[in-house]
């Protein structure tokens, strides 16, 4: 029995339990015509259960189409596997035939695979020769992540629409697409040139719950596929600027390179932390009461002499950014490393300033360290990578959730400017929080649960979230 038959009136539930398939399919076709969509859907529900009758499965498939990401998903796969069980339609181009490969296509190409969004079309314009149809194979093939290869079939199955249909479809936006298409074929031979525009998708579900290396490669670190080969067995390694960069350089080690992490503390976890270390590395000089607290946390065997050393041995130099969030004297405005401690913690948030630092504080100080680096080791490769490790707490905001996305956004716009904006040479941005925040939540179910799409979220989490909403604000509650 289908599952919504429990909150169905008890004759419509004894009608689907015993009748009759013909007294089942008048019954549908009244529900239908009186907008009792529940009991049309249970009723289809029941015919469809027999494979052969693909009609009233097509209904059935047609009915269950709400609109939302996961029904349209339920109707695509009720249309796709009639298809798959009655492959001789795509050989009979009757308007029902077309209606239902039109269906199917139109449904893949609103929550994926446009790959299958594009075969259908494919053969639905064979089976129609329908200018609306050519139009929308000529989009499906347009969204296709490899473009490049479909764009000749894209520009041809426009133009056929234009030819079919001049009136509809010979429109100045549709020929500037032809003109601009045609100009981006002609470049083809020059796919490599960095002038010519690219074009980034979002990777696809099985991309973010498949292979991990195969996934930073292709979809997240694409950008850096042409970087040159800097790394041997005899490169050495240097990892600072947060408790992530302890993770990286142990994963290095574990891998059978020569890494070496500045072990000094998790709060050591700011470029405000990061520049106060380095000055007291150069010169010893820095503030009274930061320097003391440096020297506490300093693990045994390390001196500034021994890091020194250790810099500028190196072959590769990485900083993690951490946090944005920082104390700061409340008369001086001056950058403060206390002592945070669980039983202290409520009353350093009230002795000290604590705040979001700005992304130029941050580019400011990662340029200073850059800087310093580059004093010792010239000809070290600089790696800036953002950790994807949260905030702990926040004195700032009562959601350290909050709290911790405005601190990541601050770091990563601090890495991009560094990086890109800079004018700095042989410094990369490796992608380790974009690895984290984006591929970790999309390959859990926040994503892509109700129609397998990465780039549609969850109905029940959105559910959630709004439920969550309205609990909070609604006056009645």
């Amino acid at each position: 029995m289908n599952s919504s038959a429990s909150n169905l009136d008890p004759i419509v539930t004894h009608l689907i339990e015993h009748g009759k398939r013909e007294d089942l399919l008048a019954a549908g076709a009244q529900f239908i015509r009186e907008n009792r969509r529940s009991d049309a859907i249970a009723c289809f529900a029941r015919l469809a259960e027999e494979k052969s009758d693909l009609n009233a499965r097509f209904i059935h498939a047609q009915l269950i189409d709400d609109g939302s990401h996961k029904q349209l998903a339920a109707a695509r796969d009720a249309a796709v596997s009639i298809l798959e069980d009655f492959p001789a339609l795509f050989d009979n181009g009757t308007e029902a035939n077309c209606a239902l490969v039109r269906f199917a296509a139109q449904r893949c190409s609103y929550v994926g695979p446009q790959e299958k969004a594009a075969d259908l079309y494919r053969r639905l314009v064979a089976m129609s020769n329908s200018a609306a149809d050519y139009y929308h194979l000529s989009e499906s093939l347009s969204h296709i992540n490899n473009v490049a290869n479909n764009l000749a079939d894209s520009i041809a199955a426009l133009e056929k629409a234009i030819a079919l249909d001049p009136a509809v479809y010979d429109t100045d936006t549709n020929r500037e697409t032809i003109k601009l298409g045609k100009a981006a074929l002609a470049q083809q031979a020059e796919a490599a040139s960095p002038k010519r525009k690219k074009i980034g998708r979002y990777p696809l579900t099985e991309d973010f719950v498949g292979d991990l290396p195969a996934l930073i490669k292709k979809h997240i670190a694409f950008d850096l596929r042409n970087e040159e080969k800097f790394i041997s067995r005899a490169t050495r390694f240097f990892t600072m600027g947060s408790c992530f960069a302890r993770n990286i350089s142990a994963a290095l080690n574990k891998s059978g390179y020569n890494s070496t992490h500045m072990e000094i503390s998790e709060y050591i976890n700011t470029t405000f932390a990061n520049r106060a270390f380095v000055d007291w590395l150069s010169t010893g000089k820095t503030d009274v009461a930061v320097s003391e607290r440096i020297q506490e946390l300093l693990p045994p065997g390390w001196s500034a002499d021994s890091t020194l050393e250790k810099i500028r041995n190196s072959d590769v130099f990485i900083l993690t950014l951490g946090v944005a969030p920082a104390f700061f004297d409340k008369t001086t405005g001056a950058f403060v490393l206390p002592r945070p401690t669980a039983l202290n913690s409520r009353v350093l948030g009230e002795k000290y300033e604590y705040r979001t630092t700005t992304v130029q504080e941050n580019v400011d100080n990662v340029l200073y360290l850059i800087n310093f680096v580059r004093k010792l080791a010239p000809h070290a490769k600089v790696v800036i990578t953002v950790s994807p490790v949260p905030l702990i707490a926040s004195f700032e905001f009562e959601s350290c959730v909050v709290a911790d996305c405005l601190s990541k956004s601050t770091m990563r716009l601090v890495a991009h400017q560094v990086v890109h904006q800079s004018g700095l040479s042989n410094v990369l941005y490796w992608p380790s929080f974009e690895v984290f925040r984006w591929g970790g939540s999309n390959a859990s179910n926040f994503y892509a649960a109700d129609d397998g799409a990465a780039w549609h979220v969850s109905e029940e989490k959105v559910n959630g979230t709004i439920g969550a909403f309205i609990d909070m604000f609604d006056a009645g509650r």
